[in-house]
């Protein structure tokens, strides 16, 4: 096993629960979607309000407001989608999970944080066409979050791209390659969880490959 990934070979009594893992991997997400969405939303009320005091004069164009109102809808825009995903994310996890919607939600909350660090992820390939898994929810969620974190902590450009499923009773394949960076590491407990779960989780180098059971 790479010297990156910690050894999962521990018993399975001395594991964290998933769940508890899951809430403090969510909690280290809502941690840094916080600044954006305050971010976002202080936009919105700035440019509205000079959207109202332009729009208050009688003599004022309507070009004088479109370029306000325009970034206030797109900020806008940003905190639906943030907020939607972390509310999405909070609930009890749909079974079986699917992996393209989780992709999504962790694309609509990390992204716009990259961002403010010059950092980018880029997803490709069929993310939506990904399907199920028989793995649980939350560990779905926990591995894929773990993977995309430590990805951006340590690259400035990160690929989380989506793998055909083979033949071999392997579900949705998912391949986090990282550029402009460090090696990342992934929590122990986490490896042990995925190891528990049938889920293939690997880092090898710049690239971290995740094959979800079927």
């Amino acid at each position: 096993m790479p010297s990156n990934v910690a050894s999962s070979e521990r018993m399975t009594e001395d594991l964290p629960s998933v769940d508890a893992l899951w809430l403090d991997t969510l909690q280290r997400i809502c941690t840094r979607v916080a600044h954006e969405l305050k971010g976002a939303l202080n936009g919105v009320s700035v440019n509205l309000e000079v959207v109202r005091s332009r729009s208050e004069r009688q003599d004022a164009p309507a070009s004088g407001v479109a370029r306000y109102a325009g970034s206030a809808s797109d900020q806008l825009g940003a905190v639906i989608a943030m907020t939607e995903a972390v509310l999405a994310m909070a609930r009890p996890p749909r079974e079986p999970p699917d992996i393209g919607s989780i992709i999504r939600r962790l694309d609509a909350l990390l992204s716009p944080t990259a961002r403010v660090d010059g950092r980018t992820l880029e997803l490709r390939g069929p993310i939506d066409d990904l399907g199920i898994t028989s793995s649980i929810g939350n560990s779905a969620r926990l591995v894929l979050s773990v993977s995309l974190l430590a990805a951006l902590d340590t690259s400035m450009h990160v690929i989380c791209e989506a793998g055909a499923p083979s033949g071999d009773g392997v579900g949705p394949v998912v391949r986090i390659e990282c550029r402009g960076g460090t090696t990342p590491a992934l929590d122990a407990d986490v490896v042990a969880v995925a190891a528990e779960q049938g889920i293939g989780l690997q880092c090898d180098s710049s690239v971290i490959s995740i094959r979800f059971p079927r």
